[in-house]
């Protein structure tokens, strides 16, 4: 006689069986999917301005991962909202592949809670990898006396200082938020500073050298060390190690700001949510292979851009720890439309 375990162990395996069986042609479809692809140029939306450091790492990786591809790879610039517009973009593209995010940072993941009537998130998306890295700075120009972090700290409540960053909600809004309330829990005084967000380095840059602004939080880039010294002062880099490109600049933690280090933003891809796990595979080993490149390594190093390669997996794990932690500052900095 069977026993009752024996009997759910056979119900059990045939409920498997059923379900593989009704899953089969959904897989062989995937998988066919995946063969063909691509089948007409990829588009790479970048949520920056034109000519900015993030559109000309996405040049120079596009160019050659177009051969991995065998396709060409579309450089579609859609600025504006912290990246939210370009995440728009993407969300509403076909979910097959030929539309992805080349997206520097994580604010796509919670500009829900920053952008009025933007309801997409992190899980609107299909991480696909990250290939680089560019450490956050913090720098004054040249024109106003400011030596230090300690200084540009020191001007609370002084409303004398106009505060930029690359874009309203962005990483480096949320970055300057973070030292704000650092300052404000530090001094006991509010952290009075105006912030003028810019869509993209490149316009950013412009405000510094006509005096527009003051002070920046900014992603490292070439075009910042090219100005280094001469329009810009930069005070302290936001990574828990210096950079070998500035020996001479201390880290936030160094400073007396641990909080901050460790505000490196990545480089990174994503498509459409329910794009085919294939075909993201595909794509992830076609930007793998990419990366390896030693051509397009000395290019972008020659930016002083950071290689490097995260998978998906681990692309979406960092995606959801940065979720965690930008979301409590957007909260705290009362920022949150929600």
């Amino acid at each position: 006689m069977q026993t009752q375990q024996t009997i759910r162990s056979r119900i059990t395996r045939i409920l498997m069986c059923t379900l593989l069986v009704g899953l089969l042609p959904t897989l062989i479809s995937q998988q066919a999917v995946a063969a063909d692809f691509p089948t007409k140029p990829v588009t790479l939306v970048v949520p920056f301005a034109a000519g900015g450091g993030l559109d000309v790492t996405a040049r120079i990786i596009g160019e050659r991962l177009k051969d991995e591809l065998g396709q060409p790879v579309v450089i579609l610039n859609r600025p504006g909202a912290g990246s939210s517009v370009g995440a728009r973009v993407v969300a509403a593209a076909p979910a097959d592949g030929h539309t992805l995010f080349f997206t520097s940072g994580s604010a796509f993941a919670f500009a829900n809670l920053l952008v009025p009537n933007f309801e997409l998130n992190i899980k609107d998306f299909a991480p696909v990898a990250a290939v680089a890295s560019n450490p956050a700075v913090i720098v004054v120009s040249t024109k106003v006396q400011v030596k230090s972090l300690a200084e540009l700290a020191g001007y609370a409540n002084s409303g004398e200082i106009n505060f930029c960053s690359t874009g309203s909600g962005g990483l480096n809004h949320l970055q300057l938020e973070m030292f704000r309330n650092i300052v404000k829990t530090k001094t006991s005084k509010n952290y009075n500073v105006t912030h003028v967000p810019y869509n993209g380095l490149a316009p950013a840059l412009i405000g510094i050298r006509d005096g527009s602004v003051q002070a920046c939080m900014l992603p490292y880039t070439a075009l910042v060390k090219n100005l280094n010294g001469k329009e810009l002062r930069v005070l302290a880099v936001q990574s828990k190690a210096r950079l070998p490109w500035l020996p001479d600049v201390p880290t936030t933690g160094q400073l007396g700001y641990p909080e901050m280090d460790g505000n490196d933003s990545f480089v990174n891809i994503a498509a459409p949510k329910g794009t085919p796990e294939p075909v993201i595979a595909k794509l992830e080993i076609a930007l793998q292979k990419t990366m390896q490149d030693v051509n397009v390594r000395k290019k972008l190093e020659e930016l002083e851009v950071q290689t490097l390669f995260m998978s998906s997996r681990e692309t979406t794990k960092w995606l959801e720890d940065e979720v965690r932690k930008f979301s409590g500052i957007i909260r705290e900095s009362g920022l949150s439309t929600k």
